[in-house]
């Protein structure tokens, strides 16, 4: 992570298929820090650089989770069963878990949320705060196929402003060979790569590595599982009613009626300031033909 005094600089939007060109008003606005590339995250007055430094000097306790996954891996899904465990109760929260997301706060805001903290994040391990090891915080990390994971980003980002909607083959081509930029907060691989090192490094961090694939084949096990790692009293009961109220229906669902989306910081990169984080939870052959 850089030092003080570290800069960012454009990322002219040719780079990317992804984005539109300078100029234009576009969620895909690219800047590049130490060689890696982001997109702006929404934080006023703040630099990407800034803001990533900030997050490395964040304070941390010792009952802080942490949910890291790649974007579109189920981090909405395990952040969801993450708060109902801590709560003890299986009830959706009303707040998109942007308002608890690293990219799109700034630090201050974490300060008011109420222990143990879910603070959830698609940033690289070494972007985390670096209390994060020496608090030992308990990290939740989510992993989802590949394929599953470029075609729901790439349905993602046609809700989103700047999308320049090239089809899913091309877009796919693009996801397997690093995304915008290898090695950056877009690259799947790079990401997975990383996420096991930084683990074998540091041994003294407790992490469950939660696989998409299996929760939504016994999402009951997986809750058992994570409350288990939470070290949280959870009956079977509990248990049961969290996988029921997680199933993919009732987070739809509660996406659409429950969450106060206004106040989610990623409100205005979404076209016409609507933005729906669930939409079929799987992967089907003919989807591949979108866009084409």
């Amino acid at each position: 992570m850089a030092d003080d005094g570290v800069a960012e600089k454009k990322t002219p939007g040719e780079k990317s298929s992804l984005a539109k060109k300078d100029g234009e008003d576009s969620a895909f606005s690219l800047v590049t820090v130490d060689d890696d590339v982001f997109m702006r995250f929404p934080i006023a007055n703040t630099s990407v650089a800034d803001h990533l430094r900030n997050i490395r000097n964040m304070p941390m306790r010792e009952d802080d989770i942490v949910i890291a996954a790649f974007p579109k891996c189920g981090t909405h899904w395990m952040w969801e069963v993450t708060q109902m465990l801590t709560k003890g109760k299986a009830e959706h929260d009303c707040r998109p878990k942007e308002m608890v997301m690293l990219e799109f706060n700034p630090m201050e805001d974490f300060e008011s949320v109420p222990s143990p903290r879910v603070i959830n994040s698609h940033l690289f391990p070494r972007h985390l705060p670096k209390e994060v090891v020496t608090k030992r915080s308990r990290v939740v990390n989510v992993i989802r196929n590949p394929k599953d994971a470029a075609v729901s980003m790439y349905f993602h980002l046609l809700q989103m402003k700047g999308f320049q909607g090239i089809g899913v083959p091309d877009f796919a081509r693009g996801f397997l060979h690093g995304g915008i930029s290898p090695g950056s907060y877009f690259d799947y691989f790079a990401h997975i790569k990383e996420m096991t090192q930084w683990q074998r490094e540091h041994p003294e961090v407790p992490v469950i590595n939660i696989y998409y694939e299996d929760a939504k084949k016994d999402l009951v096990k997986c809750v058992r599982q994570l409350a288990e790692f939470l070290k949280v009293d959870a009956s079977d009961q509990l248990c049961g009613d969290i996988a029921d109220q997680c199933s993919f229906n009732k987070l739809k669902q509660a996406d659409e009626t429950v969450k106060v989306k206004d106040k989610s910081p990623a409100k205005e990169q979404f076209k016409d300031g609507s933005m729906s984080m669930f939409r079929k939870g799987e992967f089907t052959l003919t989807e591949t033909k979108a866009g084409t």
